[in-house]
């Protein structure tokens, strides 16, 4: 079947959010029907604290990457989430080392409750014990994979980490247990749509431009209501903020958020220093912190000796305005 201008036109839009090629676009949207939103929403709690906790343990890479927080693209799905990852290697032993969970003096790390499985074409998949969600990732061949939990196995045991992604898929372990009241429909409203629907939309972080670094961390609240992130860019780049934000606010295919305050300095320019603040729109706790900032000449020069392939790419695509792959 031809496809018509109205589906060319809805898959330009979901590529900006997903950073999926356009004919991978068509044909998600195509399985999903006319009337099905652009980005499905997690279909569980479940889901959404998976991809909370994705977000939250991997949203401060260890060194700047040429892709949104070293996710190339994501393919959001009813019943899970595809990630496309970087292809590189010391970001992915990075991704394997921070995500699996291990217990030490009694205190858990990495993401509570996360068991990890092949599939047929061996890519790892990343379960919430005693639940249906799931994350697939992409772009991490099997043997990479395999190498960096062996990795990191050896050591977190010479300090003193007992691993917990090895207990059975069906069940958490008494340590992650005890963070199971924070996810009970009991506890209150939490803001873990908000970062689930964010990660479906990793578009949302490159829509400004391409960053020189760029890092997100969780901010006050009950259990960490609230997000921030820090758009660092090269100097002499105009991020496009307006952009983000409209796409950020749209009333069909971006977040429930409204803009609460909005501070610019030498804004428009290169050396615009900005900040918007956002909540939901529906008063449930959650609030959005968006810092744009240009990075000092001689910091982007220190990270680009260290850092000169990243940096190479980081330039390349901040020439090109970003765009994904196709």
């Amino acid at each position: 079947m031809p496809t018509t201008s109205r589906l060319r036109h809805r898959a330009r839009r979901r590529s900006a959010l997903t950073r999926e090629p356009h004919q991978q676009a068509v044909r998600e949207l195509t399985a999903l029907g006319p009337a099905a939103p652009l980005v499905p929403a997690a279909a569980t709690a479940a889901q959404e604290q998976l991809e909370w906790w994705l977000l939250h343990t991997t949203a401060w890479p260890p060194e700047p990457v040429p892709v949104p927080l070293g996710i190339e693209r994501v393919t959001p799905l009813v019943d899970g989430l595809d990630l496309h990852l970087t292809d590189d290697s010391r970001y992915l032993r990075w991704f394997t080392r921070v995500v699996l969970p291990t217990v030490k003096d009694g205190a858990v790390h990495g993401i509570p409750g996360l068991r990890v499985v092949l599939d047929h074409g061996g890519a790892p998949v990343l379960h919430l014990a005693g639940t249906n969600a799931q994350v697939r990732l992409r772009g991490f061949p099997t043997a990479l994979w395999r190498e960096s939990v062996d990795a990191a196995r050896e050591d977190f045991a010479l300090s003193g980490f007992r691993p917990l992604w090895t207990a059975p898929l069906e069940a958490t372990t008494a340590p992650e247990a005890e963070l199971a009241p924070w996810f009970s429909p009991d506890a209150g409203p939490r803001p873990f749509r908000i970062a689930s629907a964010l990660l479906r939309r990793v578009g949302l972080f490159a829509a400004a431009g391409t960053t020189a670094c760029l890092t997100g961390w969780t901010t006050w609240g009950t259990f960490r209501e609230g997000w921030k992130f820090d758009f660092e860019f090269i100097p002499g780049h105009r991020p496009d903020h307006d952009r983000l934000l409209s796409m950020l606010t749209d009333p069909d295919d971006g977040l429930p958020l409204r803009i609460t305050a909005r501070s610019c300095n030498r804004c428009p320019g290169p050396e615009a220093s900005c900040r918007v603040n956002l909540v939901a729109t529906d008063g449930t706790p959650g609030e959005v912190t968006l810092l744009f900032r240009t990075t000092e000449e001689e910091v982007v020069r220190a990270w680009e000796q260290r850092w000169p392939a990243a940096f190479a790419r980081i330039r390349t695509a901040w020439g090109t305005g970003g765009a994904p792959k196709h």
